[in-house]
C-alpha cells in the first residue's frame, strides 16, 4: 500500500473514531446480524434480542405489512413476521432500519431529508431494476439494501464534519462533482467511507462490492452492481428530470438490462409509488413528489436528439461512401 492510501486509511479510520465517539455502534441491530450469520438459528434468539429495541422490532412489523411482501393478512407478532421474511430479507430488513436509522440521529434537517429521499429512491430503483432481472442472479431484497446502505458514508461525513461537508455538498451540481470535491477537500470520498463501515460491520461481501462500485462499475460486474449502478443514476434523475444523469441513463437501461424508453416511463411509475410507501415504512420525511410527465417530457427530448444525431452520421456515412465510390 502506498504512503498515500495509508494515508487515506488512517484519514478515515480517524473520522470513523470520531463517529464511534458520537454514536454507540446500533448494537441490537449487530447481534441480529450476528445470530442469524448461522443458517440454523433460532427465531427465539432474535426474537428475545429484538426485544431490547422496540422501535426495531415495529420497523420489522410495517415492512412485513406492507405491499413488498403483499401478505394476505396483517401481522403482528414478530416471530411470526420472521417466519415469513426468512432469513434473508430478515437480516436485511435489521440492516436497513437498525444500522441507517443509527446514524441518521443528529444530522441537519435539510441534509436528513435530502439523505433519505436519495437513499429510499435508490433502494427501490435497485429492487425494481432486479424484478426485472432472472432471480437465480440477484435477490431483490438484497439489491434494496444496497441501495439503502449506499451512500451511508455521506451521513457519517455530515455527522463528523458538518459544517466543511455541507459546503461540500453545496459546492456540487450532481453526484460526479460531489464525488470529486469530496476528494478535493477531505482526500477520499462518502463511497470510501461506506465501504470502510460496512466492512466494520461485516455485512456481506457482495453488497460491498456492489456499494464500492455504485458509482463506477464496468460492464464485466456482478449483476447486483451493475443494478445498484444503474439505480443510482436513475434515483438523481426521478428528482431532477434535466439531470446531466439522464443522457447516462438511457443507454445504462439499453445495454445493461435491455430497457427502452418506455421501461423508464415505467420505472418511474412504479418508483413514484413505492417511495412513498417506503417514507411510511421507514417513517422519515421527504418533500415533494417524483414528476413522472417531466421526466418522460426530458428522455423525449433526448431520445430524439439521439435519433437525429444517428441520422446525420448516417447521411454523413453514406456520403463519405459514395464520395469514396466517384458517385459524387
Amino acid at each position: 500500500m502506498s504512503n498515500l492510501a495509508l494515508e487515506t486509511s488512517d484519514s478515515i479510520d480517524h473520522l470513523l473514531g470520531r463517529l464511534d465517539k458520537l454514536h454507540s455502534s446500533p448494537a441490537v441491530a449487530l447481534q441480529v446480524m450476528e445470530i442469524t450469520r448461522d443458517p440454523d438459528f433460532e427465531f427465539h434468539d432474535v426474537k428475545r434480542c429484538l426485544e431490547n429495541d422496540p422501535a426495531l422490532t415495529a420497523a420489522v412489523l410495517r415492512l412485513v405489512n406492507s405491499s413488498y411482501y403483499g401478505l394476505p393478512r396483517k401481522i403482528t407478532a414478530v416471530q411470526e413476521a420472521m417466519a415469513y421474511l426468512g432469513r434473508r430479507s430478515l437480516r436485511l430488513s435489521v440492516l436497513g432500519f437498525g444500522l441507517v436509522k443509527a446514524l441518521a440521529n443528529g444530522c441537519p434537517k435539510t441534509f436528513h431529508e435530502n439523505y433519505w429521499r436519495r437513499s429510499l429512491s435508490m433502494a427501490v430503483a435497485a429492487r425494481k431494476l432486479a424484478e426485472r432481472c432472472d432471480k437465480r442472479e440477484v435477490h431483490a431484497d438484497s439489491v434494496f439494501a444496497a441501495g439503502l446502505l449506499a451512500d451511508l458514508g455521506m451521513m457519517a461525513m455530515a455527522q463528523i464534519e458538518t459544517a466543511k461537508y455541507l459546503e461540500t455538498c453545496a459546492n456540487s451540481d450532481h453526484l460526479v462533482t460531489q464525488l470529486q470535491r469530496e476528494e478535493e477537500d477531505f482526500g477520499f470520498t462518502h463511497v470510501d467511507v461506506g465501504v470502510r463501515l460496512l466492512t466494520r460491520w461485516q455485512l456481506p461481501e457482495e453488497l460491498v462490492v456492489a456499494v464500492s462500485q455504485h458509482h463506477h462499475c464496468p460492464a464485466s460486474a456482478d449483476k447486483m452492481s451493475q443494478i445498484l449502478k444503474v439505480a443510482s443514476v436513475l434515483a438523481e434523475v426521478l428528482w431532477t428530470a434535466d439531470s446531466p444523469h439522464m443522457r447516462i441513463l438511457l443507454p445504462l437501461l439499453k445495454t445493461r438490462f435491455d430497457l427502452d424508453l418506455d421501461d423508464l416511463i415505467s420505472l418511474a411509475t412504479e418508483c413514484k409509488e413505492a417511495v412513498k410507501e417506503s417514507v411510511e415504512v421507514f417513517q422519515v420525511r421527504i418533500d415533494g413528489e417524483i414528476d413522472v410527465e417531466a421526466i418522460e417530457r426530458e428522455a423525449q427530448v433526448i431520445f430524439q436528439a439521439a435519433v437525429f444525431e444517428t441520422a446525420v452520421d448516417l447521411d454523413s456515412l453514406e456520403a463519405l461512401l459514395a464520395e469514396e465510390n466517384g458517385q459524387v
